[in-house]
């Protein structure tokens, strides 16, 4: 098999892709910290030669055998580069989940800045469904229900958060869904705290 110009643009898309997949889908799934262009290309290349390390096997399995045309070396390679990319993916952000990287490095007494940039994304990234209470700056008390159908901004630049249903609270703290509500929207300078109420997790 030869290689003319074109090939190597192939194979150079093919053998530097998969880092923007495995990076994409671990900031899918995790938090991602904030960075610049630079060190997320060098993250993405870096991630690149970890992929190309585990799959190199089959990138040479499938560059030396002499039955399959060019045609199907180009498919084949495209292929391992995005599923193997996206499986690796997946795994490192499992793994990044289950905190058990950080788990092993306190038993060796051993501390590490958490993966999670901030307390706004370790919170909105584990609260399941709860009740919620937003208190604005002017001490005015918003209450609701958060569950999936609701979103808190995951950029840094915008906290803002939509809560899917409105509730009122009667004055002997019985709390009532607002038939009428469609939701509510809150913007980053206009929050003050948030509070989710425990005990309760079921909606109905």
């Amino acid at each position: 098999m030869t290689i003319d110009s074109f090939d190597i643009v192939f194979y150079t898309a093919v053998f530097v892709l998969p880092g923007f997949i495995i990076n994409s889908i671990i900031d899918a799934m995790n938090p991602p910290k904030k960075h610049n262009d630079g060190i997320y290309l060098l993250k993405c290349i870096g991630l690149s030669l970890v992929s190309c390390g585990v799959w190199c096997w089959l990138y040479k399995t499938i560059l030396e055998c002499d039955k399959l045309s060019t045609l199907w070396h180009w498919i084949l390679l495209a292929l391992t580069s995005v599923i193997g990319s996206a499986l690796l993916g997946f795994v490192i952000a499992i793994i990044i989940q289950s905190q058990c990287i950080s788990w092993i490095f306190s038993k060796l007494k051993i501390n590490i800045m958490h993966t999670t940039p901030t307390a706004w994304d370790y919170l909105f990234f584990n609260q399941g469904a709860a009740f919620i209470i937003v208190t604005l700056v002017d001490d005015t008390k918003l209450y609701g229900w958060y569950s999936p159908n609701s979103f808190a901004s995951s950029d840094q630049n915008e906290r803002d958060i939509f809560i899917e249903i409105g509730y009122k609270v009667s004055e002997d703290g019985k709390w009532e869904e607002d038939a009428q509500s469609g939701g509510f929207y809150v913007p980053k300078d206009q929050i003050k705290y948030i509070e989710f109420k425990k005990g309760e997790e079921t909606h109905e």
